[in-house]
């Protein structure tokens, strides 16, 4: 790990019993923790992230995912400012993917972006990105935090039933 890594509790008071595995790598601009009680992965990003940083917090994320294993995901880019198209199609084509994959079942990821950013994260996307076998990556937007827990509540209680 890199030593000028710190780990930051972003707004920790939202995300009480979250449980980090040994040496989290996360910077500045990211807050990543798997709350034990929901089993929800909480994703912060914030401010400018330029392409290596971007990339290797996906990176940390996928060795978070490998180790919780979690199918529903906050993902919270209302405080980060525009990445480049690139970085944000390699997260969809190749990021994305590799969680279904290695999940092996359906994930659901709450996104907290303002809606003239969501248009544009969507934009071009064939959907097969999406799909691995009979498993499907589902995100839906929302503008607020507590939104975003009811629906993954509400997709967990549904799951339990089927």
């Amino acid at each position: 790990m890199q030593d000028n890594t710190v780990l930051q509790a972003l707004d920790h008071s939202k995300i009480a019993g979250a449980v980090f595995p040994g040496e989290e790598h996360v910077t500045e601009n990211l807050y990543v923790a798997f709350d034990d009680a929901t089993e929800i992965l909480h994703v912060k990003w914030q401010g400018e992230v330029d392409t290596k940083d971007f990339r290797d917090g996906y990176m940390h994320i996928l060795r978070m995912v490998r180790f919780f294993k979690p199918s529903r995901w906050i993902l919270d880019l209302q405080s980060r400012d525009s990445i480049k198209k690139e970085d944000q199609q390699w997260v969809i084509k190749n990021v994305f993917p590799q969680i279904l994959r290695m999940l092996n079942q359906d994930v659901f990821i709450a996104v907290i972006l303002p809606v003239s950013l969501y248009e544009s994260l969507m934009h071009g996307l064939s959907g097969d990105e999406f799909i691995d076998k009979e498993n499907l990556l589902i995100m839906n937007h929302f503008l607020y935090y507590e939104e975003c827990v009811r629906w993954l509540q509400e997709v967990n209680v549904a799951s339990e039933r089927a």
